[in-house]
């Protein structure tokens, strides 16, 4: 059946319309992603107040410290085994011959260490008359997205952007005098289509503001992996100015 010129042209209008439409719609779920802005909380460091910043402890002498981890108890928080890895992680980069030395490291929730005595308590394992709080605090915001594969594929999909603040504070058991501070900040982001099979689309979650990707080791990413990204880029953060202050 041959179509009439007025037919074809009404056809062509008709896709074209719908092509033009679902570009804005397209263009208005990337544009209102693009204008998120960064989230980093505030620090959540109980003992941060008035504490000195690290720039005044170059001058320190040699000294092995505790590590105690304050676990924030909300629901950005990334799982506690992803928090008792990053303790240790930090631990393994201050040992014996450097300035800072860590000796051990006791991770404990947030509202059992919020107090000196608390600190006090929990750092009785570690035998050490110096400890360093750390503590994270998470914030997550999630918006949709179209997701593009290949030269013609698409999905819908949600963008979940984590941001962490890690923030350090030395005290001295004895005085419960802060000896020092520092902070330091994290992100990821997690894209990740609405539904469960999106081949040949599958979720990554990109550290930092790097290029590079990360996939799962199945089709999903375990429950709360974008957070232990994010809180691992902080700390890595953390660890680097601690090591150019103190770690020589």
């Amino acid at each position: 059946m041959r179509l009439s010129s007025k037919t074809r042209g009404y056809a062509m209008n008709t896709t074209m319309l719908r092509s033009i439409l679902s570009t804005v719609g397209l263009l208005f779920l990337v544009t209102g992603c693009a204008a998120l802005p960064e989230a980093y909380p505030p620090p959540a460091n109980p003992f941060l107040a008035g504490a000195p910043s690290l720039e005044g402890a170059k001058s320190l002498q040699p000294t092995k410290v505790g590590l105690l981890w304050l676990k924030p108890l909300n629901a950005d928080a990334p799982p506690d085994a992803a928090q008792r890895a990053l303790a240790e992680k930090i631990k393994s980069q201050f040992t014996a011959g450097k300035r800072l030395e860590i000796v051990g490291s006791v991770t404990v929730s947030a509202a059992d260490g919020d107090t000196l005595a608390g600190i006090r308590k929990a750092s009785v394992p570690l035998n050490v008359q110096q400890v360093l709080v750390v503590m994270p605090k998470g914030v997550e915001v999630a918006s949709p997205v179209w997701l593009q594969y290949g030269r013609n594929g698409s999905a819908v999909g949600t963008r979940t952007d984590s941001y962490f603040t890690v923030s350090l504070v030395a005290l001295d058991l004895a005085t419960g005098k802060s000896l020092f501070s520092a902070v330091a900040n994290g992100e990821a982001r997690l894209l990740a289509a609405d539904y469960e099979d999106a081949r040949p689309w599958y979720p990554r979650i990109s550290p930092g503001r790097s290029s590079a990707f990360i996939y799962p080791d199945k089709a999903a990413f375990p429950p709360g992996e974008v957070r232990a990204v994010a809180l691992e880029e902080a700390v890595k953060g953390l660890i680097y100015k601690l090591d150019l202050a103190l770690g020589s």
